[in-house]
């Protein structure tokens, strides 16, 4: 299973089981009645907060332990302008010929947020772009 495909199966699933949580919440909500109803939700949203903002700390820790200084890239293209945007270093020479010491910035992230109007072009490259 190709990595695209499985990552829709997974939110797809995901979202199968949110909406039969749902369900389920609502009939068993409606048998127990709405005051009963309401200190349940309240524990349950208590939860869900606690967890939510245990998630939270770990992903700020897991980002500082990673480096933290991945690569952030804005850019907007009007007119007749264009962007051109790589994440990554752009290497005359070949992959065999760099550094012993370039593989460390592969687990580095890399955003790029570009927008274009009018005529406007904008070509990003998220990694390594080597000249041959």
């Amino acid at each position: 299973m190709m990595p695209d495909m499985r990552g829709r199966v997974l939110v797809r699933g995901g979202a199968a089981v949110a909406v039969a949580a749902l369900a389920g919440l609502g009939v068993y909500f409606s048998k127990v009645g709405l005051e009963e109803a309401d200190r349940l939700a309240s524990v349950i949203g208590l939860f869900v907060a606690v967890a939510g903002l245990g998630l939270a700390v770990y992903g700020l820790i897991a980002e500082r332990r990673s480096g933290g200084d991945g690569v952030e890239q804005r850019a907007t293209a009007m007119g007749d302008g264009r962007v051109h945007q790589a994440g990554r270093d752009i290497n005359d020479t070949p992959p065999e010929r760099t550094a012993a010491g370039d593989a460390g910035d592969e687990a580095r992230s890399v955003r790029q947020r570009a927008k274009a109007t009018g005529r406007g072009q904008v070509y990003q490259a998220g990694r390594d772009i080597d000249k041959r």
